[in-house]
Order: C-alpha cells, then structure tokens, then sequence
C-alpha cells in the first residue's frame, strides 16, 4: 500500500489517499477542504496536480491554508546564516571625528597665523634694500637705451632710487606688501604687487652676486607703447591667496567631524577629513592626522548608517 500526499491547487489544502498495488498512474479526487475535482498523475517525475473544475468559482482559501503557506513563502534555509546587525561604535566614531577637528582647528590657526604675518607693518624691522631690474623684449641684447632715466613709484610716492647700470635700479623699502611702479619715457606705466618678507640687508645668491628674485629682487618686463599695465603678483603674494583657502577647507574639515560624530554619511565624513590634510594645521601635524582619519574611516565605513546611501 502506497500513501500519495498532495496540495490542492484551488485552496492549497493537503491531502493524501492510498493506493493498493500499483501506485503509478493518473487517478482522480476531490479535495477533501474544497471539493475541487482534481486530477493527480504519479510518474518518476513526481506527483503531479491539476484542477478539474476550472469553470467554477473558486472558494477562498481558509485561513489555516494562509497560514501554511506564509509560512512557507517565508521559509529560510536552514544552511542560511543569520545576520547580526550591528551596533555603531561610538567610541571609534568619536576617535575619528576629533582627529579630524583637531587638524581643521589647527588648519584655521595657521591660516590665521600666515594671514596676519602677510599683513603686519614690520615697523620693528629695517629697510631692506631691493633690486628693480628692467627688461624689454624690443631691446637688443645689453642695449639699455631709455631704460636708464625711470622714475621708481613705491606705494603711489616718487622715491630716491639708484641707477647701477644694465637696467638695475636700487631702492629700500620696510618688509610687507608693497605696490612698485615704473615711469620710463618711451614706455607703458608698469605696476606690480609685491611681499618683501623680512630679510637681512643685502641677501643675495653667492655665485651672481645679485638679488633672489621675488625676494628682494623683481623683474619688470617693459612694453613699449602708452597706457599702464599690471604685472603679475609675486610668488609669495600667490602664496597667500592658497592661505586664504585654509579657511575654508578647515570649516569645511570641522563639519565633516560633525558627521562623522553623528554617524551621518561616510562620503562627507571623508571629504571633511580629506579638507583637514588641506588645511595644513601646523604644516605637517595637521595633515598626518587627516590621513590618520581617513585610514580609519575606510576601515569602519559600516559603522555610518547611510554609507551606502550617501
């Protein structure tokens, strides 16, 4: 005697019956739940069911044939392992956020420090002596033709200035931000922004015994012709506009440890991070405990809940 188990394709209610001798074949039966007329077909493929009463209204399933099969729909293999969520550290989350503060805080220290030295009087220190050397492209080689008879413009006052030859021009002036102009008959006005820093008198390289250019000597490329032009600003005045950036890659620094903090998005935890080495805190400090940040957040990304959201 064979036992055939089934489910009822209409209201997915099990049944069974048994045969006596052979047990392969087709036989028909009714659910026992529903009365659905069914066929079943037992071969060496399995058992296989099918509804004879497709043209009839099919009564709902009951509620204990729901329950089977929700509990089978949401049946997990047993192999599967479970999935433990898990808990923020907020330990390293705070280690992380004030590596990063600390090196934005040192970032808007130095910035500060670099800016304020840009724009100090240096009224303790003494004049320095600088070189104006004039240059024209139009000239021939050696030749200083009206080169030699210009007027030195120091801050929008006409000051003494000593013609050494070859279209050098000695004058003295205090360390700090200075506008130099130049006056030569036959040639446009030429300004240029300066920064002299504070300096021994007289600094010059050994081998040329003149001026370190953008130090205390400073190139003036004349152009023929009437009207003014601006030259370029000088290394360390293009120095102090990146200076200014350190601000604002120290707040943006401070906010990203703020996220960090809270747990809030790992990208701008890391683009804060990534702002503080920028910043430059102390000039070497503060960039090595940015990359310390970032090292660690790479290793503990999980511990953001919206890392792979944002």
């Amino acid at each position: 005697m064979a036992i055939i188990d089934f489910k009822c394709p209409e209201c997915k209610e099990k049944n069974n019956f048994a045969l006596m001798g052979n047990d392969k074949g087709i036989f028909d039966r009714k659910c026992k739940a529903c009365n659905t007329k069914l066929e079943i077909e037992n071969n060496s493929d399995g058992i296989q069911v099918k509804s004879l009463q497709k043209n009839i209204k099919r009564k709902p399933p009951t509620r204990h044939a729901e329950e089977i099969q929700e509990r089978e729909d949401n049946n997990v293999p047993t192999d599967y392992k479970k999935y433990k969520l898990g808990i923020p550290n907020k330990k390293t989350a705070k280690f992380i956020a004030i590596l990063i503060l600390t090196s934005s805080l040192m970032g808007l220290f130095t910035g500060y420090a670099i800016i304020d030295f840009f724009n100090s009087d240096f009224d303790e220190f003494e004049n320095v002596e600088i070189e104006i050397q004039l240059q024209s492209t139009h000239l021939v080689s050696n030749n200083t033709t009206n080169l030699n008879n210009a007027q030195i413009i120091l801050d929008g006052e006409k000051i003494v200035s000593t013609y050494v030859g070859d279209g050098t021009y000695n004058i003295v002036a205090k360390p700090g931000k200075h506008t130099i102009g130049v006056i030569c008959p036959y040639y446009k006005n030429t300004t240029m922004d300066i920064f002299l820093p504070p300096q021994d008198s007289n600094l010059s390289l050994i081998d040329l015994e003149q001026g370190i250019e953008g130090t205390n000597r400073f190139t003036f490329t004349m152009q023929e012709g009437e009207g003014k032009i601006t030259l370029e600003k000088t290394t360390y005045l293009k120095m102090e506009l990146w200076f200014n950036l350190i601000f604002l890659f120290a707040f943006i620094g401070i906010w990203g440890s703020w996220v960090t903090y809270k747990l809030k998005s790992y990208n701008i935890a890391q683009i804060g991070a990534f702002c503080s080495v920028l910043a430059m805190g102390f000039l070497i400090i503060g960039p090595i405990l940015g990359i310390i940040a970032l090292y660690y957040l790479k290793k503990n990304k999980k511990m953001f809940t919206a890392s792979f959201k944002n």
